[in-house]
Order: structure tokens, then C-alpha cells, then sequence
């Protein structure tokens, strides 16, 4: 097994390209820490590609992959940093890359189109090319069928038709003269399409349905049409919805394609529906493997495994799962599923370690995004419960996850001046100071240009605003700023962070008001449906605002890493930042070492329920022995 990787670096631009070769073939390939490119121009060979322009080299690359014998492999990578408690595990399902002719199964498509009004112009433009994109990436031995609807639903044929050039070419000419008119009738256009399935359970059913609004026509309730869609669907038809534009109903379209094991996306009224449709389209084109199901030996225990539903797997793509166990040691992995109309079955054999110290925490972190974009869904469609909520906020804050109750933990894209951390070496007074001081835009010290201020005063200051309520300012301040004067990239990403930020705000409130009609349809039920996806599908760990230390949230605000539970009445005791006393207390009490990779501008509240600040330009820089030890004793209790 062997590895040629090259890597580029400028201040711009980051890329990396690495050549995997092995004499078995490669099942498995994954990068936790940067979202990767995955090229398999054969069993035994692997390309993978990062490329990103104002990258921020905050992370080391790292790269997993697996070599096997089977037509789907399985990777088993478990995290579980105490014994006796719950562990975390990740489940990763490719199949080979070469495939045989017996796993290419035969398929049926179905292509519904809206036609209403709505849809003229520049979106059913899009819409059609985007269809005929699909017809023309069938293959010979499929067969598909045309439906468009507005206040009346038409067919192109009554029945499913081969994918030969000369109905292909019908098809497209018929495609070309659609013309947008009329309402929106959703309900019958997937009555029809769900009854134009044959019998014949060896093909798969597929239908990739196109809308930009909600229904106006017929039934108009969402959870009438999802019930009568659920009536029909007895033969596992899948339903890969696109909305067009901002007047869609979301939690219609995310649970036609969820209930089904399948795919929502939404096409933005800046984005191109071909290439997005296309990008889908080609991940979904060949499936391997329907219906999964996945059972674990004796001694071991899943629970709250994500996705709850198992989609099916297709060619070129990799499923990824996370969950907790209990239970440890060797076990097996028993995979089922179906390949048309024959079940197949696949048996790993795996180990599920009792205590792990191998720097997978990610497996952890992915876990708990996963389950938090669950959780949102559930507030999204039912509407808000304490408990849900209080869980919501509890994941979000120990492990830096941007929601709509923690929206001043999202983090931009682009590259932001932090402090340098323990371990770099003296402080260089050329070193920005962070925005908080004063040093960066709109901080408390007066703004782009105004003195910089000392930590201590800053925090005595910080009880004027709330933490959360401050660096969501600081943040709105800096990227406003950055969009003035940076170059397109940079106004962009910056346009991007705030307008998620504020999206997520406005999600908020209509949670707290009850006003859930808000976060289902239009441009916010969109925006959040949007944001809410990509978070229930993360598989790569991010950069955050808020990190649990020593079993405590730390929350960056403008540079300066805040303990949650600090106030500022509390007695502080200011350190200047690589300092001989800075240096004492990590000989004395080992443990801030954890504090202290948070870099040298920080608040932290210390066992004696004193404020240890540490500052790079201010502060003492020696201190007793006895006042150090004295931080790290509690208080006795009160009797």
C-alpha cells in the first residue's frame, strides 16, 4: 500500500493532491478534518484533491482509507474516551469502483416538472434543460416517464417508455414546448407519477420531482398530500425533490424525499438548477445496494445512530454513520440489503474498544452535530418543547455548534487575526491585538484605530452586554467592515457569515413565538431548511467559537476566549502571557495546559472561583506560590 500526496501553500490558496495505490482494493476514503475530492479510476487506485482559496491552515490534513476484499466495504472507527460510559462510533459503506454487470440494476424514472406561473422565464428554462440533463444520462435498458402540472397535471405517455434514442429524442422535442401557466396542483402530479410503477420489484423507481411553490391547487394541506403519497408508496418508490426559488414549502418537500429514503435540495434564486440537478443526479444514477439494514453482534448495543433511516447506496458515493455503543470488544457488523429483486447480505468483523486515546474525538463532535440537526427538525416540524430545546442548546455550546439559539457561535469561512497560541514561542509585539481590546473593528476598545485596552478592564466591562449579545455585534461589526474594504472573496464570505447569522436570529424568533409557518415556507423556512441539511449531513469537523475545557464552555468573543462562568463581580488575577508566573502555574497545576492552548488572550474561571486572565501585553508576571496554589482549592461549602 503506498501514498504520493504533494501540497502547495500560499497566502491565497491551499491545495493538496495525494495518489493512493494498493494491491487490494481500496474500499474506504475519508478526511475528517477538510472536505476532499475522491477520484476511483479503478479498484486498486484512489485520487483525492483539496483546493480551497483563503484557506485557513488551522488544522492538521488527515486522511483515513481501508483496503478489502468485499464488493461493499465497511470501516469501523470508534472514539470512546472514558471506560465504562458510552462510546461514539463511525461506520463508513463504499462500494467497489469497478462494478460488475450483476450489481448494475435495471431503473425506472419518473420526471415531475411544475409548469405553474411561477415557473416562467428564467426558471423554466432552467427546469427543462435540467430535465432533458437527466434524459440524456439514461442508459439502454432503462426506461422513464414525463409528468408536468399546474392546476391540471399532463403526461407525456401513459406508461413508462424505453430509453431508446428515438423516444429520447420525442421526449425532448416534448419537453421543449412546455409552457408555464395556471396554479400549483402537487397532490395529483404525485398520485400520478406514484401509479405509473409497474409491478416488477427487480427495477428500481425512481422520481426526481422539480417545484418552486407551495400547492394552490387541489388538496393544499402538506400532511394530507405526504399521507396519500405514503398510501401509494408500496413499492419503495424514492423521491429526490428540487425547490425552485423561496416560495416553497419546506417541511413538504425535506419529508417527501426523507420518508423515502431519499434526497431534498433547494435551488437559490442566484443558482443554476441544471448544475445543481446534475451534481445530484449523478451521484444517484446507480444504485448498489436498496433497503439497508444493519444489525450488530451479541455484546454490543447502537442508539441514537444517524441517519435513522439507512439510504441506499450507489456507485461512487460513500455512506457515512454516526452513533454511540455500549458493550466492547470483538463483534460483528451484519449488512443487508437488496440488489433488485435478491437480498444480499454482508458480514464484517470489527472491534468496539472499551477505551480509546487515539485523537478521534471528531467521531464524537460529527456525532453531535448529526443529532443536533435531528433535534432541530423536530422543533422545525412539531414546534418548540423545553426539553428539546434545553438539549439543543446543551450540545451546541459543549461542542461550538452554530444553531438558532446559539447563533453567535457561527464562525466565518474567511481568515480572521487570532492569537497565537502556548507553544509558539515569545509573544511578538507586532502581534494584532485581538478586536475585543481594540485592535480589530467595532471592539470595545473604540473601534478600527482606537487604543487598545487591558483584559482585566475588558472584563470588568463585559457585564454591559451579554457574552453571546456582545460577539454577535463584534461579529456583525468586523464582517461589515471586511465587506468594505477587502477584495470579491472576501466581501462575499462576508456577505455569507451575516446573512447567516441573521437568518438564524429570525429562526429563533419564530420559534420562541410559536410562529412555525415562518421556518417551513419562504425564504427563511428555505434559509433554514438549507443551513438545518447541511448540518444533519456534516461529516467534516469545522473551526468554532465555543470549546468545552475541562468539562467547561469557553465561548471567543473578538479574539479573547470568555468562561461561561464567569461574571464580572468576581475577583480576577491578571497574568501577562509567557511570563515566569504563567509558566509557574503550568509547573504547579498541569492541568490549565488545556486552558492555556487557547492562546493568550483568556478568561477563565479557576477552582477557587477566581478569574485567572491571561494577557499578552499586560498584567503580573510573577506571582507566590501560595496565591497559585490558593486558584486551585474550592472553597469550602457553607454548612
Amino acid at each position: 500500500m503506498r501514498t504520493d500526496g504533494k501540497a502547495a501553500q500560499t497566502l491565497e490558496k491551499f491545495s493538496i493532491d495525494i495518489k493512493l495505490k494498493s494491491q487490494h482494493s481500496i474500499t474506504n476514503v475519508y478526511s475528517p478534518s477538510h472536505p476532499i475530492t475522491i477520484n476511483r479510476p479503478n479498484d486498486k487506485e484512489a485520487i483525492i484533491g483539496f483546493e480551497k482559496n483563503q484557506a485557513i491552515l488551522d488544522r492538521d490534513f488527515r486522511l483515513f482509507y481501508q483496503a478489502g476484499k468485499k464488493d461493499i466495504g465497511m470501516t469501523t472507527v470508534t472514539h470512546r474516551p472514558i471506560a465504562d460510559r458510552p462510546g461514539y462510533f463511525m461506520l463508513l459503506l463504499s462500494p467497489r469502483a469497478e462494478l460488475s454487470k450483476i450489481q448494475q440494476q435495471l431503473r425506472d424514472f419518473v420526471y415531475v416538472i411544475d409548469t405553474s406561473g411561477s415557473m416562467r422565464g428564467k426558471r423554466l428554462t432552467q427546469a427543462k434543460n435540467a430535465l432533458k440533463y437527466c434524459l440524456k444520462n439514461l442508459s439502454e435498458g432503462d426506461r422513464f416517464a414525463i409528468i408536468n402540472f399546474a392546476s391540471t397535471v399532463t403526461k407525456y405517455t401513459n406508461n413508462l417508455q424505453a430509453a431508446n434514442p428515438s423516444n429520447l429524442e420525442a421526449a425532448r422535442r416534448w419537453v421543449d414546448d412546455l409552457e408555464a401557466t395556471g396554479g400549483t396542483n402537487i397532490d395529483d402530479a404525485l398520485r400520478d407519477a406514484m401509479q405509473m410503477r409497474s409491478a416488477d420489484q427487480g427495477r428500481t423507481y425512481t422520481m426526481v420531482f422539480f417545484s418552486d411553490g407551495q400547492a394552490t391547487w387541489g388538496e393544499r394541506n402538506p400532511l394530507k398530500i405526504l399521507e396519500n403519497v405514503k398510501k401509494l408508496n408500496s413499492g419503495n418508490t424514492r423521491i429526490f425533490s428540487f425547490g425552485v426559488g423561496d416560495d416553497v414549502n419546506t417541511v413538504l418537500l425535506d419529508s417527501l424525499s426523507e420518508s423515502t429514503k431519499a434526497i431534498s435540495s433547494y435551488v437559490r434564486e442566484s443558482e443554476d438548477i441544471e448544475a445543481k440537478v446534475s451534481s445530484l443526479y449523478a451521484k444517484i444514477s446507480n444504485p448498489v445496494l436498496a433497503n439497508l439494514k444493519m444489525k450488530v453482534g451479541d455484546g454490543i448495543v447502537l442508539s441514537e445512530v444517524y441517519p435513522q433511516e439507512l439510504p441506499d447506496l450507489f456507485h461512487g458515493t460513500q455512506l457515512v454513520v454516526f452513533g454511540r455503543y455500549t458493550g466492547e470488544g470483538a463483534t460483528t457488523i451484519t449488512l443487508t440489503g437488496q440488489i433488485g429483486k435478491d437480498t444480499k447480505e454482508f458480514v464484517y468483523e470489527t472491534n468496539f474498544s472499551d477505551k480509546t486515546e487515539d485523537g478521534k474525538g471528531f467521531v464524537e463532535d460529527l456525532w453531535a452535530r448529526r443529532k443536533v440537526g435531528f433535534l432541530l427538525d423536530q422543533i422545525r416540524v412539531q414546534g418548540e418543547t423545553k426539553e428539546v430545546v434545553d438539549e439543543v442548546v446543551s450540545l451546541a455550546k459543549r461542542y461550538g455548534i452554530t444553531t438558532p439559539y446559539t447563533s453567535y457561535l457561527l464562525v466565518p469561512d474567511g481568515p480572521m487575526p487570532a492569537p497565537r497560541g502556548i507553544g509558539k514561542g515569545p509573544i511578538d509585539p507586532r502581534q494584532p491585538v485581538p478586536q475585543a481590546l481594540g485592535g480589530g473593528m467595532g471592539g470595545m476598545g473604540g473601534g478600527a484605530g482606537g487604543p487598545a485596552i487591558k483584559l482585566e478592564d475588558f472584563a470588568k466591562n463585559l457585564g454591559k452586554k451579554d457574552v453571546a449579545e456582545t460577539r454577535i455585534q463584534q461579529e456583525f461589526d468586523r464582517l461589515t467592515d471586511e465587506g468594505k474594504k477587502g477584495d470579491k472573496k472576501s466581501k462575499e464570505a462576508a456577505a455569507d457569515a451575516l446573512y447567516r447569522q441573521g437568518s438564524l436570529q429570525k429562526a429563533q424568533a419564530a420559534f420562541n413565538s410559536r410562529k412555525l409557518y415562518d421556518v417551513q415556507n419562504g425564504k427563511l423556512g428555505v434559509d433554514f431548511a438549507v443551513q438545518n441539511n447541511a448540518l444533519r449531513i456534516q461529516n467534516q469537523t469545522v473551526r468554532t467559537a465555543s470549546r468545552n475545557v475541562q468539562n467547561r464552555n469557553v465561548v471567543e468573543v473578538g479574539g479573547v476566549w470568555i468562561d461561561d462562568a464567569f461574571t464580572p463581580k468576581m475577583e480576577t488575577v491578571a497574568i501577562k502571557a509567557q511570563s515566569e508566573a504563567y509558566f509557574k502555574i503550568l509547573e504547579r497545576h498541569p492541568q490549565v495546559k488545556d486552558v492555556y492552548t487557547l492562546g493568550n488572550y483568556l478568561i477563565w474561571v479557576t477552582p477557587s472561583g477566581k478569574a485567572l486572565i491571561i494577557d499578552a501585553a499586560n498584567g503580573a508576571e510573577t506571582l507566590p506560590v501560595a496565591d497559585i496554589d490558593r486558584l486551585f482549592v474550592a472553597p469550602a461549602k457553607k454548612k
